[in-house]
């Protein structure tokens, strides 16, 4: 049994939402690969922004099912968003019971990273940074993201610090490419700003429509424009779209298929039919939310090469 840690002092009031049944942990969750502009502070107080929203996360590491602590600016005590944010709705309790029994393999592992829940993001910060995500490590996609939200963001405060909101698509469209070049973004600045120029054309909140739409049909739209491909068009799905389902497969994933379905899956090139059968399989054994199933696998994945490197 765990003992409530109160949260630190932060010159602010804390709120709170109870994670018992809904387990929650932040680094995972935050810094997993998912979102790339959340940084913690020196009192493991977790910052970030989503929209027009400012937020501040502070739980007890160890222990997904403690309460969290939050806040929101500019508007204060938006449990709502907060909890929409981090979608606290699902019960992954009851998935985690699902999943344990369709791969009981992985049942310890996916046990183990219970607390790491798929965010809902705001889906252009989302479709902007995942062009950087190909053949790019995590710090480089931070920093990059980073770069762009403080050249071209509009600057916010809330609790006596500065932040960034994304920029909104009128504000990406008339980037200077030479700015996103020396912040790593290279050969994908062009095609960032371009993108930008020709979803303007779209209808007005042409991203947000999309999580009307059944899964394969959002892919499909996003993989018509240039330079998003398959995996690329899931993790937006997956992240921002509303699509649990969803499961982006890279090389990771593809040691994970290999473990759960057969070397075959490891062998060769990723071409695109045995990236989609390695989705479906995904689908046909942990269900409706297959990829949350597969974040937290992919994020075990992670952690075992990189201790393997460390060897």
């Amino acid at each position: 049994m765990h003992t409530e840690i109160n949260p630190p002092s932060a010159g602010f009031a804390w709120q709170s939402s109870c994670c018992k049944n809904r387990p929650l942990s932040l680094t995972p969750t935050l810094a997993g690969g998912q979102a790339f502009r959340w940084r913690k502070d020196k009192d493991g107080i977790w910052w970030g922004t989503a929209g027009r929203h400012i937020f501040a996360f502070w739980k007890p590491e160890d222990n997904a099912r403690s309460n969290l602590y939050w806040q929101t600016w500019p508007e204060l005590n938006r449990r709502e968003v907060v909890e929409d944010y981090l979608q606290l709705n699902v019960d992954t309790e009851a998935l985690l019971e699902e999943w344990s029994r369709a791969a009981p393999d992985c049942a310890e592992t996916l046990h183990r990273y219970e607390g790491a829940r798929v965010l809902r993001q705001h889906p252009l910060e989302c479709f902007t940074a995942f062009q950087c995500a190909t053949c790019n490590t995590v710090m480089k996609i931070e920093r990059s993201v980073e770069h762009l939200a403080r050249g071209y963001g509009e600057i916010a405060e809330a609790a006596g610090r500065k932040f960034y909101l994304f920029p909104t698509l009128d504000v990406l469209a008339q980037m200077d490419e030479g700015y996103l070049r020396a912040g790593l973004w290279g050969y994908r600045a062009p095609r960032v700003i371009a993108l930008a120029q020709y979803m303007r054309m779209k209808p007005f909140n042409w991203l947000e429509l999309l999580r009307k739409l059944p899964y394969t049909e959002a892919k499909r739209e996003l993989q018509k424009l240039n330079g998003i491909g398959p995996k690329v068009a899931d993790c937006i799905c997956l992240f921002a779209l509303d699509k649990p389902e969803a499961v982006p497969v890279d090389t990771h994933v593809r040691k994970i298929a290999g473990r759960l379905f057969g070397e075959k899956y490891t062998l060769g090139s990723l071409t695109e039919n045995k990236y989609n059968e390695i989705a479906l399989l995904f689908h046909e054994k942990f269900g409706q939310y297959a990829g949350w199933a597969q974040q937290a696998l992919f994020l075990a994945e992670r952690e075992r090469a990189a201790a393997g490197r460390l060897q």
